[in-house]
């Protein structure tokens, strides 16, 4: 069954002819009148005053990535038992030191291409300085899985 050709029809919709004049049918458009200015915008009233947030740490400062780093990365040290005061013995829990650095290599992974220079700086510097006293501290000779 042979089916019937229809004619492909084809308009035209610019503006401008190839010489670059305006077409008669747009004409019109170009000595139509300016459309009246829009209202002027309502009063705008004065904001009501937002209230400052209280601070979500202690000493006013929210808490970032950076303090978190530091803080696992002490915690660390901690359990390593090279945080003790002076005279008060070392206490060590090398599996609460290992589970931090493990901590800190996941937050190294699921943070990938997602962190500053600077915080990505600090992340890696702390995980190697943290694995390598975990070596030291443990003496065994393979520190924490990345």
């Amino acid at each position: 069954m042979a089916e019937e050709e229809k004619p492909i029809k084809v308009s035209d919709f610019r503006m401008f002819t190839p010489d670059g004049e305006l077409k008669p049918e747009y004409r019109d458009l170009e000595d139509a009148p300016e459309p009246a200015a829009a209202a002027p915008p309502p009063e705008k009233k004065e904001p009501e005053p937002v209230p400052e947030p209280e601070p979500a740490a202690p000493g006013g400062a929210d808490p970032d990535f950076v303090d978190l780093v530091r803080s696992l990365a002490t915690s660390a040290y901690s359990a390593m038992g090279l945080l003790s005061e002076p005279g008060a013995g070392a206490a060590r829990d090398l599996p609460g030191a290992r589970r931090m650095v493990e901590w800190l290599g996941l937050l190294e992974r699921k943070t990938r291409n997602n962190l500053t220079f600077a915080e990505q700086d600090l992340l890696t510097r702390a995980l190697y300085e943290l694995r390598m006293a975990y070596v030291e501290a443990s003496g065994v000779a393979t520190p924490p899985t990345r």
